[in-house]
């Protein structure tokens, strides 16, 4: 199993995979070059003066310190004291507060003897008057400049404590841990033991990033051995409890007899209890109540016929369903989450509605979740996060794999409402088709309001040209347009109104009010037979993703322009009786594509939907196959054995294959996304068909 953990985390892996190769982990830092033993020269001139005043200062005695410091320089201004003594009377003055003198001397003793010791010991004195005054940067700066002249250890090792605490101040943990490990490498006993406390306490402060800035830098194994268990800690304290669970088992391993093998043992028994579930529980989370009601329970009855069928056969499993309902909003969502993982539930079937807030939730508490839902980057959320269902990237990316590599067309136009429905799908196709190989050579896009699309189309195949504003005629008489052109209410005049739930927008999961208006014959444009003018149609394939109701008033004025020989192509909004009611003649053909087709020739569609007919005496829906496979998929899994922790069944998850779903065969990416082949299909007739493909 240690193995296994290994596999899914690079970074720990390479450390660990060090430690048992080696023993000796990482790179060996640069230690800072020690300035040569000076050659010793006999006493000189002077030199019984200056060793008086070193006495004086011992003894703290400022005052005739200073004179006599004062007195060598005047005397021997070239002696080989002489930059110890400017040095030593700035310190003199910064000892007093007296900070302007005190600069002065460190910048005079720098100033004469720029490579001298004395010199890099003025910088340092520089350094801490900046830090009293905050000036931390400049400090920093001042610190490094002293250690790019490669002080004596005794000089490094002051600057190096400097800089420890320094950056401490800043926040920079990783860089105070370095200078603090320095420390503890070369400072003689006892004061090696005080540092090695220090750094201990520095690395309990790294996060995961810290750590991985200092890990090559530190050789000790010792010390790597804390800076393990530390990341293990924090992957705690960020919720990753399975990354925390790896890094912990491989540290016992490695670590035999640490200091922190207890308390390592004692956060291991922590985190499997924690990530442990019941076997055989499954999670639903599904919004019962509240606007979606209806697709919860539809979605709810699938999962329930998934596991009948499953119990009724010879290698019945033991399952227990727990069952949640989110009302569709984000608290209770939250909460439910938080109450499967209580209940012992392995992973989290749902929700549709709310799904953000629910896989944040399973994500900070590691359970595996299968939503049901189109939201942008949901699956980002975390590797526990996963999204079984049909996506504006999986039917753009069916339409145009059907079109350039099963029918060699390589010409596209777009022709979308300007709201965030058709403007999202317009960007996607629009990627897509360049990603494939394809172009698109136009792209036209009108008011969701609008009903008469003449100026719309004109633009799209180059028939259009604006006429000048001054020569624009003044309408006398105001006529009243063409009343195939009205919708007879006000909340139908885009697609967010049309379609008002944004699941419905989305997934196509929508009913028609059989009340509502039918464009009663074909559509015409505003212009007369005279002000036609010849189409130049340059593209194969005109992608329009927009409802029914105004794709049917659509079709009809692109045949009138003589917008005809191309593929009319739509997304699963398109899969509705609406459409073919409203532009019949004008729709043969068309292409659309949708994540269930219940007329489809499968045998395990066949049987799911007379099965679920029987059983709830209507039709199901592409919410029901959909809920249907995932809870078969996750079945399956389980029929396995053998996977007690969700860790675990999040890993097989990302290997299954489930070949015979009503929904098409499936799998999931590493990034936890459906890997789906949506079913395409055509009008044809009064009737949706597939499109048979190879």
């Amino acid at each position: 199993m240690q193995q296994k953990y290994l596999h899914h985390h690079k970074a720990i892996h390479n450390w660990l995979r060090l430690i048992f190769l080696s023993m000796m982990l990482g790179a060996c830092v640069s230690q800072p070059t020690t300035a040569p033993e000076p050659t010793m020269r006999p006493m000189e001139a002077g030199d019984s003066l200056f060793l008086e005043g070193e006495e004086a200062l011992s003894r703290n005695d400022l005052d005739r310190a200073q004179t006599i410091f004062t007195n060598y320089l005047g005397q021997y201004p070239e002696g080989r004291f002489a930059p110890n003594a400017w040095q030593l009377i700035g310190s003199i003055y910064a000892q007093r507060g007296e900070d302007g003198p005190a600069e002065a001397f460190y910048r005079r003793a720098m100033a004469l003897f720029p490579q001298s010791p004395a010199a890099d010991r003025a910088r340092l004195g520089i350094a801490d008057l900046y830090v009293k005054s905050n000036r931390i940067p400049e400090a920093i700066a001042l610190c490094h400049e002293a250690l790019s002249n490669g002080p004596e250890m005794n000089l490094s090792i002051d600057i190096w404590k400097r800089l420890a605490h320094l950056y401490q101040v800043v926040g920079d943990s990783a860089d105070a841990t370095l200078y603090a490990y320095l420390i503890y490498k070369n400072i003689p006993p006892p004061e090696d033991e005080m540092w090695r406390a220090h750094l201990q306490e520095s690395i309990a402060r790294l996060d995961p990033q810290a750590i991985d800035a200092v890990w090559d830098r530190i050789e000790d194994r010792q010390i790597r051995s804390f800076l393990i268990y530390r990341y293990a800690t924090a992957e705690i304290e960020r919720h990753n409890y399975t990354t925390a669970l790896e890094v912990l088992s491989a540290f016992r391993v490695a670590f035999p007899g640490h200091p922190f093998d207890q308390a390592a043992a004692e956060w291991i028994r922590q985190l499997t209890e924690r990530l442990h579930f019941e076997p055989y529980t499954v999670g639903c989370l599904l919004p019962l109540s509240g606007p979606y009601e209806t697709y919860g329970r539809r979605a709810l009855n699938a999962v329930e016929m998934a596991l009948s069928l499953l119990q009724t056969g010879e290698t019945a499993l033991p399952v227990r369903l727990v069952v949640k309902d989110t009302a569709s909003e984000d608290d209770i969502a939250v909460q439910g989450v938080r109450e499967l993982v209580q209940a012992g539930a392995g992973v989290i079937i749902g929700p549709i509605a709310a799904a953000s807030a629910a896989a944040s939730e399973a994500q900070r508490l590691n359970i595996p979740i299968v939503t049901f839902t189109q939201k942008t980057g949901i699956t980002e959320v975390g590797d526990f996060v996963f999204r079984h269902f049909i996506s504006p990237h999986d039917q753009v990316r069916t339409l145009v794999d059907y079109f350039v590599h099963h029918l060699y067309l390589r010409s596209f136009a777009i022709m979308y409402p300007r709201e965030s429905y058709g403007t999202t799908f317009m960007r996607l196709f629009w990627d897509e088709v360049n990603r494939q190989g394809g172009r698109v050579v136009g792209a036209e896009g009108y008011d969701p309001q609008q009903t008469d699309f003449a100026v719309t189309i004109q633009k799209l195949v180059g028939t259009h040209y604006e006429v000048p504003s001054d020569l624009r005629a003044k309408p006398v008489v105001q006529v009243e347009s063409n009343p195939y052109y009205h919708r007879r209410s006000v909340n139908t005049e885009n697609l967010a109104d049309v379609l008002s739930d944004p699941v419905t927008r989305m997934t196509g999961l929508f009913f028609q009010d059989p009340d509502q208006d039918r464009v009663k014959g074909p559509a015409i444009g505003r212009i007369t037979p005279e002000d036609r003018k010849k189409s130049n149609v340059d593209f194969d394939v005109l992608f329009i993703p927009d409802a029914p109701k105004a794709t049917g008033l659509i079709l009809p004025q692109l045949a009138y322009h003589d917008v005809e020989d191309i593929y009319l192509v739509g997304t699963n909004l398109w899969h509705s009786q609406q459409l073919i009611d409203m532009s019949w003649q004008y729709a043969q053909d068309a292409v659309m594509v949708d994540g269930f087709f219940k007329e489809s020739s499968s045998e395990a569609v066949r049987g799911f939907v007379d099965t679920y007919r029987s059983i709830y005496g209507h039709e199901p829906g592409v919410m029901e196959a959909f809920a249907f496979d995932t809870t078969n998929l996750i079945l399956t899994l389980m029929a396995r054995g053998k996977i007690e922790m969700r860790q675990e069944l999040r890993d097989a998850m990302k290997d299954i294959y489930l070949a015979r779903g009503v929904t098409g065969a499936t799998a999931f990416s590493g990034n936890g996304e459906a890997i789906k082949r949506l079913s395409l299909l055509r009008i044809k007739g009064d009737k949706f068909v597939e499109v048979a493909l190879p």
